[in-house]
């Protein structure tokens, strides 16, 4: 709530809760969770202090006071989430009775409901995939988003939904749906006075900036996090741990392998939150990453890591195993991360039998809680640690495993299944192990049916023989590894250059959709459309099997499928490709792909007036093995002869450049609808 500080028996409440909690040392937990009975009986209403002192009595309270039963309740489970008292059951109990004293047809108890609701909605599905959050958050934004704007408490919730539904986006790598969803939500609240208001919105900018990873927007994320952590700083802090916590914590991250002096500021930052702030999670995040910076760095007086050091980070990492363990969270990944850092210990200490039993625990727990990604990095960890340990055929088993689990999981993020592989390697790797039995058997018979001298002869050069494939599939073993991750490589550079001209896409959009000018409106959709063209490129190389070329029909369709989208005409203009399948080299497709971009671009805005309905057809294909034939022919209304050319005419300059790039030459007829034709000779293009 906006205001819960500024209500008197809250202020009371708070004042009594440190004096409590202080004094459990002296009490003892059983005497807090009474005392907290009789603290939240006193500075309630009369008809509130029945309840909660006798629930089984019967007391009618007004709308207002049940709202403050409702708020009492969300207190004491907020109270049991926080350490040393944190008991989950007793905190689902009171949030469940914090619902249940509210009507949801009271008019004065919706706000609060749509706010419990979506505190329990992050609460409930911090565990489950990104499409389930994704979705889960849709049904809820749509429960609430038509709640009167009336007051800062409705628009700061229809703005933590939105934020909240961005950030789910942006992980799922929808950029686009992410920045209207955010954009969204900075329009709700940015006309507001508050300074409250505004370190919210400061503090939310630099948490979703820092999200993208790019140098520019890692400035932009500092700077934000600096304004809101100047209003936050000057608050109370046990009324502000939480908003502090954040800041610091997203500091320590951007400060990280950077600046260790600033690194180290703002852990002391967090550590002071802290004593106020007792979320396990929190307090876990901070001796981990306490531990981490230890066991990475030597401390300014010195030049090396020393032993003193690591010892400290061991208490630290035991530290947040103890909370976790008592919070019984062993299912959140910080459990098998503390074993991480220990196994980092015991390798930079070198008790390397510790370590890489610690990384073996790391692995197991991470793979418990399908956590596979980092599971499988452990592998590598593990591979690491055999291989300073000089047991090098270890070593090469585990990196043997890294690999093939690495390419498993990158090929099941791409919707494509390894069992039948993996049936055949595993059939094939059988039928190589009989057959080099039944040759062994084979060799064995000849050389005792010869005598000892042809038995000795043989014999050596069986040796030999094996060494030498031996030494040539380790060879052809570590050659396919290397190819494999090449092509992981590559699909990842594709990948990455498609992501970031999506990004720039959706920059150009968001852009054009605030210019009023039309022709600056128009250029900047031409643009938009002409970044499209060559994404939709660097998709189709790391979706498809060959890095190599471009599938040419199935990339026109995609390509035509966007422009007619960005120009609203899927139910009037039909775009056909009445051609084989071609595919091209990247250096060929790229230039083609932007001509026919220009070509679509001018048919749709010139050659179908007036809503008119058209046919446009696309063909490519080889006349011979060094000549491709491009036909771009549309039904539309033609050009009129000495009629000044529409637009500014850089998609003509563009047409024009990229046809001489390639040794080409272009055709154009006008008489009935547009027909260009062009001529590519691919022995100059290559």
């Amino acid at each position: 709530m906006l205001n819960s500080f500024t209500k008197p028996y809250l202020r009371v409440k708070i004042f009594l809760l440190i004096f409590l909690l202080i004094s459990q040392f002296v009490l003892g937990l059983n005497t807090i969770e009474g005392s907290f009975n009789n603290l939240v009986s006193i500075v309630s209403a009369t008809g509130i202090k029945k309840i909660l002192t006798n629930p089984k009595q019967k007391t009618k309270l007004t709308p207002k006071a049940l709202i403050e039963l409702s708020d009492a309740y969300t207190e004491k489970a907020s109270w049991f989430s926080m350490m040393p008292q944190y008991n989950v059951d007793s905190s689902k109990y009171y949030v469940k009775k914090a619902f249940s004293v509210l009507n949801p047809n009271e008019p004065l108890h919706k706000d609060k409901l749509a706010r419990l609701n979506f505190k329990r909605l992050k609460s409930i599905i911090s565990t489950y995939s990104y499409a389930k959050k994704d979705s889960l958050t849709k049904i809820e934004w749509n429960k609430i988003k038509n709640l009167p704007l009336i007051s800062d408490e409705n628009r700061l919730l229809n703005y933590d939904y939105l934020v909240y539904w961005a950030d789910i986006k942006l992980l799922k790598g929808e950029h686009k749906e992410s920045l209207n969803l955010f954009s969204q939500a900075l329009a709700l609240i940015k006309e507001s006075d508050s300074p409250k208001i505004k370190a919210k919105m400061e503090l939310d900018k630099g948490l979703y900036y820092a999200k993208y990873g790019l140098p520019e927007e890692i400035v932009l994320s500092k700077k934000a996090l600096q304004k809101s952590l100047k209003y936050y700083e000057q608050v109370k802090t046990d009324e502000k741990s939480v908003e502090l916590y954040m800041i610091y914590a997203q500091l320590v991250y951007l400060h990280t392998g950077k600046n260790q002096d600033s690194t180290m500021f703002y852990l002391n930052r967090v550590k002071s939150v802290l004593k106020n702030y007792k979320k396990p999670t929190a307090m876990v995040w901070y001796y981990t990453m306490y531990a981490w910076e230890l066991i990475m760095k030597p401390i300014p007086e010195q030049e090396n890591v020393n032993i003193e050091q690591f010892e400290e980070a061991k208490q630290n990492i035991f530290k947040a195993l103890k909370i976790l363990e008592k919070s019984n969270q062993e299912k959140s990944s910080f459990y098998p991360y503390c074993f991480e850092l220990l196994a980092e210990i015991e390798l930079k200490t070198k008790h390397y039998d510790t370590a890489i039993e610690n990384y073996i625990k790391a692995r197991l727990h991470y793979l418990e809680i399908n956590e596979h990604t980092r599971g499988i990095n452990s592998l590598q960890n593990i591979a690491a640690a055999y291989e300073e340990s000089g047991n090098l055929s270890k070593a090469l088993e585990y990196k043997e495993k890294f690999y093939t689990e690495s390419l498993a999981s990158e090929k099941e993020k791409n919707e494509r299944s390894l069992r039948e592989s993996e049936l055949q390697l595993n059939l094939l790797s059988q039928d190589k192990s009989l057959a080099r039995q039944q040759s062994q058997q084979v060799i064995l018979l000849v050389a005792l049916s010869i005598g000892i001298i042809s038995l000795i002869l043989m014999f050596r050069n069986y040796r030999l023989k094996r060494m030498s494939n031996l030494k040539l599939g380790t060879l052809n073993q570590e050659l396919n590894i290397k190819n494999q991750q090449n092509e992981l490589l590559l699909k990842e550079i594709h990948h990455r250059v498609k992501n970031n001209l999506e990004l720039v896409k959706s920059l150009i959009s968001l852009q054009s959709a605030q210019l009023e000018d039309s022709e600056t409106k128009d250029a900047m959709i031409a643009s938009q459309n002409r970044v499209q063209s060559m994404g939709i490129i660097h998709q189709k190389l790391y979706q498809g099997e060959n890095l190599g070329s471009i599938e040419m029909k199935d990339y026109f369709l995609n390509l035509g499928e966007g422009i007619l989208d960005t120009f609203n005409a899927d139910e009037k203009v039909k775009i056909e490709c009445a051609m084989d399948n071609l595919e091209l080299d990247v250096d060929t497709a790229v230039p083609i792909g932007l001509i026919v971009n220009e070509l679509l671009t001018n048919a749709l805005k010139y050659a179908f007036p007036k809503n008119s309905e058209g046919n446009i057809s696309i063909s490519l294909s080889k006349s011979n093995p060094e000549t491709l034939i491009l036909k771009v022919i549309d039904n539309g209304i033609g050009k009129t002869k000495g009629l000044a050319p529409k637009g500014t005419g850089f998609g003509s300059q563009l047409i024009k450049l990229l046809t001489q790039q390639l040794n080409g030459e272009m055709e154009e007829d006008t008489l009935n609808g547009t027909s260009v034709l062009f001529h590519f000779k691919l022995n100059t293009a290559a």
